[in-house]
């Protein structure tokens, strides 16, 4: 028996019909959406926008929906912890409910899952050709972890390609003060939880830690050659969370790999040694411990709009089921 923990509210008055659906993706900076014949794994016309445009948002979706009328269904995957049926942003100051959307709109299902959620029913989607492999491994188990640093951070975990269990690890204090000793980052409100550190943010405060300057991630990015404080930073980055990978593979023993995504994460694999993301993954760790967490493999999702595709992938998955 398959079980998908996701949030799922349907129109009992509509049947389920395989129509068309419309997919959105509410990131922490920019709002992805397409749409998708269900059944297929091809996405329709992917726009991203800046998430200024969710001031408009029922006018967003109600667009959407007047352009093309065969569109029945929604899947939404947003950035922000799940409670009953809606979530509201981690990092913005918007709510999404399913039942409010079902209300709002003439539609036979709304589906509204966590962003990481979502990345983790994409999982499945993914050959190697759509991968960058930092840690050769040995398969033990078939749990995967599924984790990236971008406006937060954000992580899953799949079992079987079936299960998917979204986190909220980046605000937990989990490893923050272990990443800090050794490392010349002092303690400061700067690190309070994980991805004050492990982030896109957490970027800008290492880079402000050893300069003073507040820039973007992306501006520090852009720099590491020509900037030695953006290298340095970029370098502690790199050494920081390889350990907080170590942390969290002893956490949920991911025998399947541990697979980081997102733009960001794209972005840093050019600078990634992987001899070096080795040796900190296995930092200060018992020789059992280390022989476990050498049989681990370590990739980077090369492919892009991953909740686009997991949104799709939920939906294909809701349909089969309830074909049977």
């Amino acid at each position: 028996m398959c079980h998908i923990f996701l949030i799922m509210v349907i129109n009992p008055e509509t049947a389920l019909d395989q129509a068309r659906v419309l997919l959105v993706d509410i990131g922490g900076t920019n709002v992805r959406t397409c749409s998708a014949n269900i059944g297929s794994s091809e996405l329709i016309n992917p726009q991203k926008n800046n998430t200024s445009c969710l001031k408009s948002f029922d006018a967003l979706i109600a667009n959407f929906l007047t352009e093309d009328p065969s569109i029945q269904h929604i899947v939404f995957s947003v950035a922000g912890p799940r409670l009953n049926d809606s979530i509201s942003m981690t990092n913005r100051d918007f709510t999404l409910d399913a039942n409010e959307v079902l209300k709002k709109f003439d539609i036979s299902s709304c589906h509204v899952l966590n962003d990481w959620e979502s990345i983790g029913h994409s999982l499945s989607l993914f050959d190697q050709s759509d991968m960058d492999t930092i840690i050769q491994g040995q398969s033990f188990n078939k749990t995967a972890l599924i984790l990236g640093p971008g406006t937060g951070l954000g992580a899953s975990l799949v079992v079987d390609n079936q299960i998917v269990l979204p986190t909220e690890i980046g605000n937990s204090t989990f490893s923050i003060n272990s990443m800090l000793i050794g490392s010349e980052l002092n303690y400061s409100e700067d690190f309070h939880v994980l991805e004050d550190l492990i982030s896109g943010r957490g970027i800008s405060n290492i880079y402000k830690e050893y300069s003073g300057l507040e820039k973007s991630s992306e501006e520090i990015l852009m720099s590491y050659n020509s900037d030695h404080l953006a290298k340095k930073s970029i370098d502690q980055f790199l050494v920081c969370l390889p350990q907080v990978l170590s942390e969290l593979a002893l956490a949920y023993m991911p025998g399947n790999g541990i697979f980081l995504a997102g733009g960001l994460m794209r972005s840093l694999m050019q600078h990634i040694n992987p001899l070096k993301f080795k040796e900190c993954f296995l930092m200060n760790r018992k020789i059992m411990h280390a022989d476990i967490l050498s049989n681990i493999p370590v990739f980077l999702i090369q492919k892009e709009m991953t909740c686009l595709h997991g949104n799709l992938n939920y939906i294909n998955k809701f349909f089969l089921r309830n074909a049977r």
